[in-house]
């Protein structure tokens, strides 16, 4: 068996779609870009008269900060070594859980860094960008105030 197939369809992830397009949310996952979907009002009728909404998605190739009302799709640092404290003094009003996705891999971020986040009242759960995405899907879905921030590479 080729292992290499298997392992490869393994680093995309295809979230699950949620009926909800009111609020920015996560469509799937490829490493070096997230697809996200942008809020949408419009309301379309088709031949039978049944209502549906037209989904707007957008694929970004840099990294971003993502909350259910409001999306920073270019968002500086790259890589878990660009992040500084500086990165994180955005939120207004701020998550209360904060997902930090580190790219493809799994890495903790300074203690400053984390240290910061927590005197601003914002719990943060670390894990790789796939895991990010995923979680914010469902956080998001069930109506919580999270963000996710989410590093490209």
């Amino acid at each position: 068996m080729d292992n290499t197939v298997a392992s490869e369809s393994r680093k995309s992830v295809k979230i699950t779609l949620d009926e909800d397009y009111s609020r920015f949310g996560i469509y799937a996952y490829h490493p070096g870009e997230i697809t996200i979907i942008r809020p949408n009002d419009a309301y379309k009728s088709d031949d039978e008269g049944f209502g549906h909404q037209t989904l707007k998605k957008e694929t970004l190739t840099n990294s971003l900060i993502i909350m259910p009302h409001c999306l920073m799709s270019d968002w500086a640092p790259r890589t878990i070594n660009d992040l500084a404290e500086h990165h994180f003094e955005i939120f207004s009003p701020p998550p209360q859980i904060l997902l930090l996705g580190t790219g493809s891999a799994h890495h903790w971020p300074s203690a400053n860094i984390l240290g910061s986040l927590s005197n601003q009242g914002i719990a943060v759960e670390v894990m790789n960008t796939a895991a990010a995405c995923r979680t914010y899907a469902i956080l998001a879905s069930d109506g919580r105030n999270v963000g996710a921030a989410l590093l490209i590479e």
